[in-house]
């Protein structure tokens, strides 16, 4: 039942995805080298509906007597957090999709997809913190809440504060009008990235009350013990709704460019493509493994479920995306 349920989770978000325009990359690259700000806000939002989803679900569950923190994201953290994200950055830059976003260009056709999806995996195989990197820079502080240290509403308006200021700082850097205006929505919802973040942010929400909240490179962490000989059972039940999720954003990516007229296959039009498909993927799976979370669990659910590594997370993430926009710039 459960891999059922992540597998019409994934396929949902694979439909708003594809249908929506929503990308942590093209965000990436509209803060740094295009004047749009579409995607940017529509990551904004969705951190925004989502951080009210969760604490609204967190209000309830206090209110049954229930565990507040079961159903949220508290991810270690420690200096292997910020750096893994700017690995992270880096390398989504360079593949010019995250790992998600890898899964629904599959999903489309795009060769790339595969390609950076391939090199994450080498990546997780590879492992290279493992062996060369002192135990220090991996995760040494557990998961840590700020609701634990400031209260549930404290914790809540802190994060919304601090959301509004960073669309505020987006907006403020190309002019524009720093305020929520109403999307226009079309049918197809193209071009529409922050409808998309609002949806996806739901969709997180349901899956948190539900289960858990939405995570995407868990199944990374697979690869990585199998390279060393340490899969376990319990690695593989844990990873195994995670698997049927991203399964289901790649089939729910492609039922939606096909019923768009829109799926196709796509080769990269430059052996350059390629390179920088597979070196970016690469460094996408060392980052995973060293911040233990990717743009999506790292991120878009750790920082509503009001995890302290969501916050040293998101500045690594924006720096290396800045180096790796830097690289494209020359070499594009």
């Amino acid at each position: 039942m459960t891999l059922v349920l992540f597998g019409v989770f994934g396929l949902l978000y694979g439909i708003v995805l594809q249908r929506s325009g929503f990308c942590f990359a093209r965000a990436a690259f509209e803060l740094f080298l295009l004047r749009s700000r579409e995607a940017v806000n529509g990551v904004l939002a969705g951190l925004i509906v989502a951080a009210i989803g969760f604490a609204v679900v967190a209000t309830i569950r206090a209110r049954l007597g229930l565990p507040v923190t079961d159903h949220l994201l508290l991810l270690p953290f420690g200096p292997g957090t910020l750096v893994g994200a700017a690995m992270f950055g880096l390398g989504m830059s360079l593949a010019g999709m995250c790992v998600v976003g890898s899964l629904f260009r599959l999903g489309e056709g795009y060769v790339a997809g595969a390609l950076a999806l391939l090199g994450m995996v080498i990546g997780a195989a590879l492992d290279p913190f493992r062996a060369f990197m002192p135990h220090r820079w991996g995760a040494p502080i557990a998961g840590l809440s700020l609701a634990s240290q400031l209260g549930l509403p404290a914790a809540v308006l802190l994060t919304l504060a601090a959301l509004a200021a960073l669309w505020w700082f987006a907006a403020r850097a190309t002019g524009a009008v720093p305020v929520l205006q109403r999307p226009r929505i079309r049918a197809d919802l193209a071009s529409a990235p922050v409808v998309g973040g609002v949806l996806l942010a739901v969709l997180s929400t349901l899956q948190m009350a539900r289960h858990s909240p939405w995570t995407i490179a868990y199944p990374l962490g697979v690869v990585a013990a199998a390279a060393s000989g340490q899969v376990r059972p319990s690695l593989i039940s844990q990873a195994a709704p995670l698997i049927a999720l991203d399964v289901g954003v790649v089939v729910g990516a492609a039922l939606s460019a096909l019923a768009g007229g829109d799926l196709r296959l796509r080769w990269p039009r430059q052996w350059r493509q390629v390179g920088m498909s597979l070196a970016g993927g690469v460094l996408m799976g060392w980052g995973v493994q060293l911040a233990r979370g990717c743009n999506i669990g790292g991120l878009f659910s750790a920082l509503p479920s009001l995890s302290v590594s969501a916050w040293l997370f998101l500045p690594g993430l924006v720096l290396g995306a800045w180096l790796g926009s830097l690289v494209v710039r020359r070499t594009g």
